[in-house]
């Protein structure tokens, strides 16, 4: 029972683990393609987990055929194998199966490492291509502070923060509007052409 628990526990840590470190993947791929600091971005860790849940069920979704075939052929050579070792070392079979348990450990904490990785590049991937294709949603703010207005493509909001990429005579430039040095966010309106 101690150590069903104990795997429980350990299991849930590292699906944890995982879910945070694949959504600050996606948000920093995704924050980078659009020429934003990551460092810089205040992320809720509901988002983050949520994010990264959303590429682990992804890369899951993509990919169930073959770990479902994975799966199955590594616990039939598994069932088979116990078998076999119980039947032709008789005397032996408990310590052989022992060395065994644990080889198939080590394969787990490497698979584990290695999924991870997969995980993570592909949320990198997956939050690149979001920010390349999120279209210019084109806003004013009106801030407080200076009475005057900025407008340009809005890249990210929160409660607490409005992000706006726009362009001048250096370049682009990103400016951080706080909640409460900003009154106003206009939209610009679409034209049908």
């Amino acid at each position: 029972m101690k150590n069903g628990i104990l795997e429980f526990l350990g299991g849930a840590f590292l699906f944890t683990a995982l879910s945070y470190a694949t959504g600050k993947a996606y948000y920093n791929g995704f924050f980078r393609s659009i020429n934003v600091e990551p460092a810089l971005v205040d992320l809720a860790i509901d988002q983050i987990f949520f994010e990264g849940g959303r590429q682990l069920v992804s890369i899951f979704s993509m990919y169930l055929i073959p770990v479902f075939i994975f799966v199955g052929f590594s616990l039939l050579v598994s069932f088979f194998a116990s078998i076999s070792i119980r039947k032709r070392f008789v005397n032996r079979s408990g310590d052989i199966l022992s060395v065994c348990s644990q080889i198939k450990g080590l394969f787990l904490i490497v698979f584990f490492v290695w999924f991870a990785n997969f995980a993570f590049n592909s949320a990198v991937k997956s939050g690149e291509e979001v920010g390349a294709n999120n279209k210019c949603l084109l806003v004013t703010v009106h801030s407080t502070a200076s009475k005057e207005k900025q407008s340009g493509c809005l890249v990210y909001k929160t409660a607490d923060n409005i992000w706006l990429k726009y362009t001048t005579g250096d370049g682009i430039n990103v400016s951080i509007f706080p909640r409460d040095n900003f009154y106003r966010v206009d939209v610009a309106k679409k034209t049908d052409p």
